[in-house]
């Protein structure tokens, strides 16, 4: 029986290789099959009208949300090509015969989601009927009001003591210079008494106070832990209820073996996985596929639609899956396939990274795309071990600043703490001129301005950066024109400030220039590498107080 979500190429073949490693899907540049599947997939949605608002045009009475779609070109048991269609999270309106379905519906209904999430309701209404009980807080108010009282009383009669102590210092500081020294001994004795009698009725009084004081706050502190106990009851079938979700997805591997999403991820009690986790288009497509016994051989995953207000998506472009979601997911998944090398573990390998300024406090190093600017969680290999290796005498090779992998450039280091100590000290108040070269798709008419974004990070998708009005850090980036070519735009570009992929997203996204830089992997279209250099660096010597400007050549 042929399988309806099994789509045969409607185009020629013919001079298309079949790769021999599947996908790496976190840095891949799209394969032939994959743009074919992809490009008839774009014609399969622009024929059809599903309903949902991407952003196009259509169903503007509905949630505008562009959606990240995939493709899985799989072999079949006959041997013959084919692709799977899938699409992250849902639709407004679900399809059925064409995309692959989720590996786990836990909205259905009368599903245990729905009957825990009643559970949880019907708490949270007990909880709020129990902090809002009228009875309950006219007691608390009572409570309250009188522990005010009593602090008053308590601070009274403290303010009164010290009052009386001033009174009898400003007594004995005048009585001092007309007495003889006896009468004053006197006078210090009776005054000493008197404090001592001051101290010792206030102590009586406060007693009832402080007791009834104590009593009250326990009250107020067993009122308060009612309805913490009471959260902490609710809090606890949450976490079940989460569990049970996370166990009702199961995912397979090339090899037939099942892992639950909560084993997914190896710090799953610290903390529960992104929202959506295993409703990615690459789980889906790939669990299907081992579901039906198709051979999986390449896949990518494209957006479409307009982008969300904060991230930098563009309609068609091809983007890596997801890190904070699939990546654990996925690393058990393609267990069994054999999938190509992550190329980030080798970009930087045997690159050289010439040194282009040094004396007795600084070195400065031309980095190459693809070298880490400090050691990874899996590669060692960076520029800060490259120059500790070099200065192995240095008391501290502390690099002052960083490069993105993919950027190209100027690279500081200080070799003893004084240098490191000036030099941080310029960093800071912003008295280091960088100058980058980028090149940017498209033709900018201005010549020359500014750009100010708030930047997060993506923590569904790091290590991309998205803009935020909410929770961003300000940012901002001066920039110029620096020549035109034949669909690029050559820039100068100079950060005020430093945040992680600044000037990137500054490019890319509709509030800044809206142009992606070239062979920009995350916000725009991986190529050769990314058009991204570090060009200059303007700075004050730490020792000689002497201007230095130092420069790297444009690589690209």
């Amino acid at each position: 029986m042929t399988d309806p979500l099994f789509h045969p190429f409607e185009s020629s073949l013919e001079g298309i290789s079949v790769p021999e490693a599947f996908t790496y899907p976190f840095f891949y540049t799209p394969h032939a099959l994959v743009e074919l599947a992809s490009k008839e997939l774009q014609n399969h949605l622009e024929a059809n009208d599903l309903r949902h608002n991407f952003g196009l045009g259509n169903h503007e009475d509905l949630v505008e949300q562009g959606k990240m779609f995939g493709v899985l070109v799989v072999r079949n048991q006959d041997g013959h090509l084919g692709w799977l269609a899938a699409y992250s999270g849902k639709l407004h309106e679900e399809v059925e015969g064409y995309f692959v379905p989720p590996i786990c519906d836990i909205h259905a209904a009368q599903s245990f989601y729905k009957k825990g999430e009643n559970e949880l309701n019907a708490m949270s209404a007990e909880i709020q009927a129990k902090e809002n009980n009228p009875e309950r807080l006219k007691s608390i108010a009572k409570v309250t009001e009188r522990l005010a009282e009593i602090k008053e009383h308590l601070r009274k009669g403290r303010a009164d003591l010290k009052e009386a102590k001033k009174a009898r210092q400003k007594y004995r500081e005048t009585v001092a210079k007309v007495m003889s020294e006896s009468d004053f001994e006197k006078v210090k004795d009776r005054l000493a008494q008197e404090s001592i009698q001051g101290q010792v009725a206030f102590k009586h009084r406060s007693k009832a106070w402080i007791e009834e004081q104590e009593k009250l706050e326990a009250a107020l502190e067993e009122y308060a832990r009612e309805i913490e106990a009471m959260k902490e009851v609710r809090k606890a079938k949450s976490n079940q209820l989460q569990r049970e979700i996370f166990d009702h997805y199961v995912f397979l591997n090339a090899s037939g073996e099942e892992k639950v999403l909560s084993q997914c991820f190896p710090d799953f009690d610290l903390r529960h996985p992104p929202s959506g986790s295993g409703d990615c288009a690459a789980p889906k497509l790939l669990q299907y596929a081992y579901q039906k016994g198709l051979s999986p051989v390449c896949m990518g995953e494209f957006w479409w639609g307009s982008a969300p207000v904060k991230e930098v998506r563009k309609h068609k472009y091809f983007y890596p899956s997801c890190a904070s979601r699939c990546r654990p997911i996925l690393g058990h998944m393609l267990q069994g396939l054999n999938v190509e090398e992550n190329p980030l573990l080798t970009f930087g390998k045997d690159k050289p990274m010439p040194v282009v300024y040094e004396d007795d406090d600084l070195v400065v190093v031309n980095k190459p795309a693809g070298l880490l600017s400090v050691p990874g969680v899996d590669i060692e290999d960076s520029a800060l071990v490259r120059v500790k290796h070099m200065y192995p005498e240095a008391t501290g090779a502390i690099l002052l600043h960083r490069l993105d992998m993919s950027t190209s450039g100027l690279l500081m280091f200080t070799l003893n703490p004084k240098a490191n100590k000036r030099m941080q000290r310029q960093f800071i108040k912003r008295q280091v001129n960088k100058t980058y070269i980028a090149d940017v798709v498209g033709t900018l008419e201005a010549e020359e301005g500014t750009i100010s974004l708030p930047l997060a990070p993506d923590y569904y998708d790091l290590p991309r950066q998205m803009v935020c009005h909410k929770t961003g850090k300000p940012s901002e980036t001066k920039w110029s024109v620096v020549a035109r070519n034949k669909g690029t735009t050559r820039l100068a570009m100079k950060p005020v400030t430093g945040r992680t992929h600044q000037l990137r997203v500054h490019c890319a996204h509709p509030e800044g220039l809206g142009l992606p830089m070239v062979g920009d992997e995350l916000y725009g279209v991986i190529g050769e590498r990314l058009h991204l250099h570090a060009h200059k660096l303007e700075f004050q010597h730490p020792t000689t107080k002497e201007l230095i400007t130092i420069t790297a050549p444009i690589p690209f």
